[in-house]
């Protein structure tokens, strides 16, 4: 995958975790709660958002390093 590709989901990515976050956040006004399946959607949009922005302040997508294999990041 191309660095541009990758980047173009990773920031795909994003806007639907937004998205997501937006319409939960919407749900939770209008009902005055969130159920488990909401809290688990929305830890799991947050936790990527943050996974995302830690990446990016550490330089990790940077053209140099960006890691051409297929491997996952702990």
């Amino acid at each position: 995958m191309f660095p541009d590709q990758k980047e173009n989901w990773l920031r795909e990515v994003t806007d639907i975790c937004n998205t997501t976050l937006d319409i939960l956040n919407d749900k939770v006004e209008t009902e005055g709660r969130i159920s488990t399946a909401d809290q688990v959607m929305t830890d799991l949009c947050m936790g990527y958002l943050y996974l995302l922005s830690i990446c990016n302040s550490e330089g990790l997508f940077t053209n140099a390093k960006i890691i051409d294999k297929n491997i996952t990041l702990h």
